[in-house]
């Protein structure tokens, strides 16, 4: 069965990405294949997330078959969700995205553009619905 691959480290980025990937996965008749980080989470960044069950009963919840797979803390976790993407049947890859200053961009550079710059399937960035977009200069 063909998956959406849904990449998730707890924060209200990954909240948003979890309901989209679950509404999405019942939509096409697919499975999820969960990408989740081993590091620990970020408390300032995982301030979103509402939810403090364990991922794999939240999941088992949604009804749709799944695979979690927790993935090693990379430099560029990009690797990952490429290397997903080449080696099983994903439809489409969704990524919970933070708002970022230009300069941010330029310096920390971003795994969600990486992935959605070289994956061969089509990836959707979702932000909170407390997304506030950054000052332009």
């Amino acid at each position: 069965m063909s998956a959406i691959l849904l990449a998730y480290v707890p924060s209200a980025t990954s909240e948003a990405a979890f309901t989209y990937a679950v509404d999405e996965a019942k939509r096409r008749d697919a499975s999820l294949l969960v990408l989740a980080s081993e590091r620990a989470p970020d408390p300032r960044k995982s301030r979103g997330v509402s939810d403090q069950r364990p991922l794999e009963e939240r999941l088992a919840e949604t009804g749709l078959g799944f695979e979690l797979r927790t993935v090693p803390k990379r430099d560029d976790p990009a690797d990952d969700i490429l290397d997903a993407v080449e080696d099983d049947d994903v439809l489409m890859v969704v990524i919970g995205i933070r708002k970022r200053t230009p300069i941010g961009k330029i310096l920390l550079g971003s795994t969600s553009q990486r992935v959605a710059i070289e994956s061969p399937v089509p990836v959707v960035l979702v932000k909170p619905e407390s997304f506030v977009a950054p000052t332009r200069f």
